[in-house]
């Protein structure tokens, strides 16, 4: 004959058995999301932006003042370039460029370089400087640098005869039409 005691104690065994049962539910799922095809398929529902997805054409084009070619990746999905429509080799043409870059690069970035200015910027993203070197030299100076998130972004233009501060107006608009993506 089984006395209370013991029937307390059989209800405590098979509540820790359920316990442990979810338990082990719990853990088995984990294991399936955080097992290598898992963590595969979290990493493909959120992949890395397309730096060439960040404009659409006509965005870049009305940017820099001139028709462009479409966007085109360069060293991989994290760098895109559009180049002006039309031109022939050894032509000047608009340029703008976009590139998703570290956290390290962007603060990196901030450090002073004599014969450099590195300014701060407001109302782009959630930190921003600009860099140049007091000319328009493309791909180095004029740039912008932009935090936004866990997203960093260089952008660089170059527009023919446009001057430092026409650049650097270009760069900024550009990167307040990337951050509505984002």
């Amino acid at each position: 004959m089984q006395t209370e005691a013991d029937s307390i104690s059989d209800a405590a065994r098979v509540t820790e058995m359920c316990s442990n049962q979810t338990r082990i539910k719990v853990l088995a799922a984990a294991c399936l999301v955080l097992s290598p095809p898992g963590i595969t398929q979290i990493a493909a529902a959120a992949p890395p932006p397309d730096a060439c997805g960040l404009l659409s054409q006509p965005q870049v084009a009305t940017a820099l003042g001139v028709e462009v070619d479409a966007g085109k990746n360069i060293i991989g999905a994290g760098a895109c370039r559009w180049a002006e429509r039309g031109k022939r080799p050894g032509d000047e043409l608009a340029i703008l460029q976009v590139n998703l870059t570290k956290a390290q690069a962007f603060e990196i970035g901030k450090t002073p370089i004599p014969g450099w200015n590195t300014t701060p910027e407001s109302g782009i993203g959630d930190d921003a400087y600009s860099a140049d070197s007091g000319k328009v030299i493309f791909l180095i100076s004029p740039t912008l640098s932009v935090k936004k998130g866990s997203v960093f972004l260089l952008i660089a233009a170059k527009v023919p005869k446009a001057s430092l501060e026409q650049t650097k107006v270009i760069e900024k608009t550009v990167a307040l039409k990337v951050l509505e993506k984002l």
